[in-house]
């Protein structure tokens, strides 16, 4: 929890300008979500997973702020186990808050499974690489996948699924976050 607190404590004004992000194309459509609002947030939220996974854990590794934090008495899995609660708490406030103004419950179920994998799957390569590029890693997946996405029609099976795609994305999540706290844990060891 004393995690969570300092996380939030750090990075308050970052949560609440993203959050606030997510409010400027409603605010502009007046709560008609448009294809271009959708696309808005969406920019709006894998921006936000990026950087929360970024802050939670690799922030930590540049400062050295991680050895301080694993000198603690607790273990190496809690520890990174703690960071990825502090990314979930940021990324899901980041969503729902401006996600309940849309009263649409299929649209916040894709933006929860959506924000949820794109910052498991960012922190995951922090967690496992202590390179400074790593949690740009899915970044450069997504941007390489859809820069094609005219020509093999990725955009258009994905955006047909969607729900299929978050409701996947939401199972591996905690899968995704155990498997690289364990190998975290064995690094540490």
């Amino acid at each position: 929890m004393n995690i969570i607190k300092k996380d939030w404590a750090e990075y308050r004004k970052t949560i609440l300008v993203l959050t606030a992000a997510l409010l400027v194309p409603m605010i502009f459509t007046r709560g008609n979500t448009t294809d271009f609002s959708k696309g808005m947030m969406a920019g709006t939220l894998v921006g936000a997973a990026y950087g929360y996974a970024y802050f939670c854990f690799s922030t930590e590794r540049l400062r050295g702020t991680l050895q301080l934090l694993q000198s603690l008495p607790v273990r190496p899995f809690d520890l990174a186990m703690a960071k990825y609660a502090s990314l979930y708490s940021m990324a899901l406030f980041t969503a729902n808050i401006p996600g309940l103004f849309l009263r649409d419950i299929h649209l916040l179920f894709i933006l929860n499974g959506c924000i949820l994998f794109l910052s498991t799957v960012s922190m995951a390569c922090t967690v496992v690489s202590d390179k400074p590029w790593a949690p740009l890693a899915p970044m450069w997946a997504v941007l390489v996948l859809f820069t094609p996405a005219g020509k093999l029609g990725l955009f258009t099976t994905i955006a047909t699924h969607a729900s299929l795609f978050a409701a996947v994305g939401l199972l591996l999540v905690p899968v995704i976050a155990v498997s690289s706290s364990v190998h975290f844990a064995r690094q540490s060891a």
